[in-house]
């Protein structure tokens, strides 16, 4: 099979590769606890779909960007969380890097919830400071889209355990896949275990910060999970993702044009 993650590629690779395409996957996540699932979760989704989108368009994809905020996971062991401010600054630098040797059509990809900030910090300010449009793309969406078509009855959790043991697959990680079998349905709220409530009166509001304090807040375990569907799902997202990389390339004609205000009439 024709090589698509950039690592894995020798330079001249890279430099014959350029010459037939301009789309570049950049996968970021974290290492943040997940519960059951290994700690690398977001970044192994988020990769799964970046190699699977790169082989069905004929671009690349880079190695993940694993180091990210993390928040609330923070107080979970094995969670390495880094600022907003070194995020966003490596984010840029390394659109900038590819955007100088030719890849045209960036995407950054990722299912990690605070990557909303950060993430869209680097790619609208990139916009603004030098024209350079790379798009964020958040998966986990598309495959809620997806599972709810399906008619599938299922919350949050599951959805992203199928991703995550899925993408393990993909990445040639199985051995990183828990027992699925062993599995059971545990819920914060039924265990007494949820948010305190100090926070959720809060967050009724809007934002704030705040640590999870339990590890049934986020990621609790969920049976009925079958790696092989999450292959299947992560496909779909993929291919339901695949129009947005031609209206990349339909936007880039748009944004060359000098830039001017339509006075109303």
């Amino acid at each position: 099979m024709r090589k698509v993650m950039l690592d894995e590629m020798s330079w001249r690779e890279a430099a014959e590769r350029l010459k037939e395409t301009d789309v570049a996957f950049l996968p970021t996540g974290t290492i943040e606890g997940h519960g059951p699932i290994p700690l690398g979760c977001d970044s192994h989704v988020a990769t799964a779909v970046a190699k699977l989108m790169a082989e069905k368009t004929g671009g690349i994809a880079l190695p993940p960007l694993t180091y990210n905020f993390t928040g609330a996971t923070t107080s979970f062991p094995g969670t390495v969380t880094v600022s907003f401010e070194s995020q966003v600054a490596i984010l840029k630098d390394i659109i900038r890097s590819l955007w100088r040797q030719g890849f045209k059509r960036i995407f950054v990809v990722s299912i990690h919830g605070p990557n909303t900030i950060p993430v869209g910090m680097a790619v609208r300010s990139l916009f603004e400071e030098e024209r350079i449009p790379a798009v964020y793309l958040n998966p986990f969406d598309t495959a809620v889209r997806i599972v709810r078509e399906m008619g599938l009855k299922v919350d949050g959790a599951w959805i992203e355990a199928t991703l995550a043991f899925g993408a393990l697959k993909i990445l040639g990680k199985e051995h990183a896949i828990p027992d699925v079998k062993s599995l059971r349905d545990r819920y914060a709220e039924e265990e007494g275990k949820a948010l305190p409530e100090v926070v959720r009166r809060v967050q009724r509001y809007g934002m704030v910060g705040y640590h999870f304090t339990h590890e049934l807040q986020h990621q609790p375990p969920r049976s009925g999970v079958d790696p092989e569907f999450g292959v299947e799902l992560l496909n779909k997202v993929a291919e339901a993702l695949l129009p947005v990389v031609e209206n990349l390339r339909e936007y880039l004609e748009y944004v060359k044009q000098p830039f001017k205000f339509v006075e109303p009439e």
